[in-house]
């Protein structure tokens, strides 16, 4: 009788914790996989161009089957919790939900789908100016070939998290203009910034702390600022960033001296050179350049994705 009793309490504990796993949100190592990119975080937002197809996959085991739900577009399982999304041929945004086994969503992202650069008309989208991308490819890199496409940004869009810690409308260049505005922005980009918060949590800040002074900007607009025309923000692949937890507007004492200085830009820039160089954003950050105050901005530094080190 007690042998019965204690299979059956052990039948009982084993079901509860069996209960209890399948409704877990997610265990160690699962992360959504979108092109070739895991990302380390549960919200945020991909850009594609119509039809585009979009690998998309979560890093779990065969045994642990995840679901998506695409409203729109056409999504074709390709094995085990791997699909491909075929993206809706009308711009615009659209959801993509993932569901664990437990069927509880634990990925919440947005597609945005891209107007074609070939609907620019002398250098306007929908009266949004956007101007004229360099002709040639500076050193035949094909990181300046000019965007495919641009991210409709408008009243009701603005808000969208492209990550947890950020939104869409923080990184619209800063032209005067209605709506609807256009923006270029990579995904590789975001994941640095977030990273970035992650690696300033055990110094007392976070990715909220991030303020994204500069972020896409227009050719036309970089021209008006006399910027290089090679300038990785034209491309969604540079922000220029300060920290800010205070919220007064201006750069936070990041290097305890008692004052705000451009010692507070390079100390954060020494931050960023050394996520530079770990196995996590080796691929990621390319770019790093250092700025003082002036009358019109805190100091701040400059980050970007581009695939080659550069320093100033």
């Amino acid at each position: 009788m007690a042998k019965t009793v204690l299979v059956a309490c052990m039948v009982s504990v084993a079901a509860v914790l069996m209960a209890a796993a399948a409704d877990e949100d997610l265990r160690p190592g699962e992360q959504l996989k979108i092109r070739t990119l895991i990302l380390p975080y549960d919200a945020g937002a991909v850009f594609v161009m119509p039809h585009e197809k979009i690998p998309i996959a979560v890093t779990a085991p065969a045994a642990r089957l995840f679901s998506v739900e695409a409203p729109k577009g056409a999504l074709v399982a390709q094995g085990p919790n791997r699909w491909t999304w075929d993206a809706p041929a009308e711009s615009g945004r659209y959801s993509i939900e993932v569901r664990n086994p437990a069927g509880k969503k634990v990925f919440d992202f947005h597609a945005f789908v891209m107007v074609p650069a070939t609907q620019v008309t002398k250098g306007f989208l929908n009266g949004f100016q956007i101007g004229s991308y360099p002709a040639t490819q500076l050193g035949g890199k094909p990181s300046y070939i000019a965007p495919k496409g641009f991210i409709e940004v408008t009243k009701d869009n603005e808000d969208t998290k492209v990550s947890p810690n950020f939104r869409l409308k923080q990184f619209l260049t800063k032209q005067k203009a209605g709506y609807p505005k256009y923006l270029v922005l990579e995904e590789r980009l975001v994941y640095v910034l977030e990273a970035i918060g992650k690696y300033l949590e055990p110094r007392g800040w976070k990715a909220d702390d991030i303020v994204v002074m500069s972020g896409y900007r227009t050719p036309y607009y970089n021209k008006l600022l006399d910027d290089t025309q090679w300038s990785m923000h034209q491309w969604g692949r540079a922000a220029d960033i300060y920290l800010d937890k205070n919220k007064d507007g201006n750069m936070d004492d990041f290097d305890n001296d008692k004052s705000v200085s451009r010692n507070d830009a390079v100390a954060l820039a020494a931050l960023v050179d050394d996520l530079s160089k770990t196995k996590e954003l080796a691929d990621f950050i390319g770019g790093i350049g250092i700025y003082g105050p002036t009358s019109a901005h805190p100091p701040f530094v400059h980050v970007d994705t581009r695939p080659w080190k550069a320093r100033w």
